[in-house]
């Protein structure tokens, strides 16, 4: 097969930097999969949808879909050592632009998540300090955007570094301690009174509820939006690994994305059932609800300055995984240099989240009767990921020729991956209606 326009990946291959070890590629992975999602949403969906028996469909979604596109991007980046463009390229002129696409949708989220970024950053230094923020006040003001473009600072630090000096040396440092910090708080969660009512919430196995459909939908949408695939971020990862299994590296960073979500439930609704605080999922949960549980603690400040670091984590060690997407595009298409490509990609990100740092301040920024971050997040992280998801598979399944996967993992690809996104999609949408 020709490969029309992979000259741009070949290029750089030769000098093309690369994880120091795999376990240097699987914490770095893990640290793009376990993201804000992970700790304010997964809890509250399995607590909702039958408890225990949740994990059977979640799990039979990972390894039908989840798996099989996170295997699908490794072995894409590893084959051609290069990013998402230059391999949509090589798999046929025509489709150039559809790698692009993919790196468009993710500037697009990042731009957003940043802000939230910065929100959970804000959090983390007011109960540090023993000076608890009030959700609603903090956004009506200007104060986010300071906070907003501190955490797009340190992104553009851990990228200008490169894979090994900024992207591996982070999760290196950044994955064990929050999972560090994780086994505390649900140690010291558990202690509390009446904690058995969060867990019983959480966990009970209610398998009736295997019988509706929109449990299975669920599922079948956590496991991707939790795993992040799709997006091309892992397809980047995936370039810069050499030698080592991809799918046992996926399998782990797998197991580690569901501990983490799993272990996150069994701090939060302990802790909120122990204080008398009715459950919920999001902006709400972490913002409002569990802030005012950490005040009535009589360690609550501790114990909330802990959590936030632990989720400022999890959401800074996913935003530089999707930072490096647009920077790696650039690198490896218009053989810029990180440090002057990371720069540019930073600003324009800071530009194009001004709207959605200012959607709550006294300003009302809206589009549609919806704040601007919140239409951001519908247009780029529901439908804009999932339209993405099934770019990649489609096009991978269908116009690759050359055979980088087992085949039982491309009829997954080809079949069962567009279907299942498809539906999810579908039924994403129809909540919101």
């Amino acid at each position: 097969m020709s490969r029309p326009d992979a000259t741009a990946g070949s290029r750089v291959a030769g000098a093309r930097e690369t994880w120091s070890s795999t376990a240097g590629f699987v914490l770095a992975s893990v640290g793009s999969a376990v993201g804000i999602g992970n700790l304010w949403r997964f809890p509250y969906v399995v607590g909702t949808n039958g408890g225990g028996a949740f994990l059977i469909p979640y799990v039979i979604a990972i390894a039908a879909c989840g798996l099989p596109l996170m295997i699908l991007e490794f072995a894409l980046g590893r084959h051609y050592r290069s990013s998402v463009v230059p391999v949509f390229a090589a798999m046929g002129r025509r489709l150039v632009g559809l790698g692009f696409l993919l790196v468009f949708i993710q500037t697009m989220i990042l731009a957003y998540y940043l802000v939230v970024t910065g929100w959970v950053l804000a959090y983390f230094l007011a109960f540090t300090a023993g000076a608890p923020i009030s959700f609603a006040e903090f956004t009506a003001s200007y104060t986010p955007l300071l906070f907003f473009g501190l955490s797009g600072l340190i992104c553009f630090a851990v990228v200008s570094f490169g894979v090994r000096g900024g992207l591996e040396r982070l999760c290196n440092i950044l994955m064990p301690a929050l999972f560090l910090m994780l086994a505390l708080l649900v140690t010291i969660a558990l202690a509390l009174p009446d904690a058995g009512r969060g867990v019983a919430f959480y966990l009970t196995p209610d398998f009736s509820r295997l019988a509706e459909p929109r449990v299975w939908v669920a599922a079948l949408g956590q496991a991707f939006f939790s795993l992040g695939v799709g997006t091309g971020i892992m397809l980047t990862y995936g370039s810069y690994q050499g030698q080592g299994s991809l799918v046992k590296s996926a399998v782990i960073v797998s197991a580690a994305d569901l501990a983490v979500a799993l272990l996150a439930g069994l701090v939060i609704f302990p802790v909120v059932f122990s204080f008398g605080f009715d459950p919920a999922a999001g902006v709400q949960l972490a913002f409002v609800t569990l802030p005012l549980v950490f005040e009535e603690m009589g360690f609550g400040f501790l114990f909330g300055s802990v959590f936030f670091l632990l989720l400022f984590f999890a959401a800074l060690t996913s935003a530089v995984s999707i930072l490096e997407l647009p920077v790696a595009t650039l690198v490896d298409t218009r053989a810029m240099r990180r440090r002057p490509a990371a720069a540019l990609v930073t600003t324009v990100i800071m530009l194009l989240g001004l709207p959605s740092a200012l959607s709550y301040s006294a300003l009302r920024i809206e589009l549609f009767g919806m704040p601007f971050l919140d239409l951001k997040d519908l247009a780029f992280g529901t439908v804009g990921m999932m339209v993405g998801a099934l770019v990649l598979s489609l096009t991978a399944g269908w116009a690759l020729r050359e055979r980088i996967l087992p085949g039982p993992l491309m009829v997954l690809v080809r079949f069962v991956v567009p279907v299942v996104l498809a539906v999810t999609l579908v039924a994403r949408l129809a909540e919101r209606q």
